[in-house]
């Protein structure tokens, strides 16, 4: 459940890394497009200008498809939302599990779970990784826990 947790949590963080990422880039993209065109005129004196701000353009223009962030949005988007599902699973059996009968049959859900867990592990393998990051989430999960303390901790 906790591994479930911190994976919804760092997935979350990596996709919106990404995200703005990539619209950073479109940005720069419009500044420097709009740029060479404002320099025709504007800047009329300063004739490398518009041919820096076209190069900058093209460079970008060019490199944004194979950093393919777009797909790896919804890669991690996907991935997240994935996990979500499995900490939910996770959170509803760990509770049925505190209340469960004698010979009620819980192992089967769980096993349910842990099952879809290793399809999200091979997901993982073709996304970025940030060890750093990861470390962060698994902080918060402790924290928001109540599973450390959290006096003298510094974020």
């Amino acid at each position: 459940m906790l591994d479930a947790d911190m994976n919804v949590r760092y997935w979350r963080y990596l996709c919106q890394r990404y995200l703005k990422r990539e619209r950073n880039m479109k940005i720069f993209l419009a500044i420097t497009s709009s740029g060479t065109v404002a320099s025709w005129t504007i800047w009329g004196e300063l004739p490398f200008l518009w041919k820096i701000f076209s190069a900058l353009s093209a460079l970008v223009a060019i490199v944004l498809p194979f950093l393919n962030y777009q797909g790896t949005i919804e890669s991690l988007s996907t991935l997240s939302g994935k996990w979500w599902e499995a900490k939910r699973d996770y959170e509803n059996y760990w509770v049925r599990l505190e209340s469960a009968q004698p010979g009620e049959e819980l192992q089967k859900e769980f096993n349910s779970t842990k099952a879809r867990e290793s399809e999200l592990i091979r997901m993982e393998t073709k996304l970025p990784h940030d060890v750093r990051l990861l470390r962060r989430s698994q902080k918060e999960v402790l924290q928001t826990r109540g599973l450390t303390k959290t006096k003298g901790v510094r974020s």
